[in-house]
């Protein structure tokens, strides 16, 4: 797990804003190879705005390729031998 911490651009009149988490995102999901997972606030002003919060971010997890028993090749069987007596 991958966390990249932003800061909101606080205006104290009003609303908090990020700005470059877009880049961010795209920067790790296109030329890292991480899928984005979300976000934690993790720092609130003193009325209850967020000001900080880790983006979230993991590596995909490799999947073992499972063959399908009905596309699996078929195996050659061996002719029955007859028992003569």
């Amino acid at each position: 797990m991958e966390f990249v911490r932003v800061k909101y651009a606080n205006n104290k009149l009003i609303n908090a804003e990020i700005k470059e988490h877009r880049e961010i995102i795209e920067e790790y999901t296109e030329k890292k190879g991480y899928q984005y997972v979300g976000f934690i606030p993790v720092v609130f002003g003193p009325s209850g705005k967020t000001l900080e919060a880790d983006l979230l971010f993991q590596k995909p997890e490799k999947k073992e390729k499972v063959e399908h028993p009905a596309s699996a090749p078929a195996e050659k069987a061996e002719p029955a031998k007859s028992e003569k007596k």
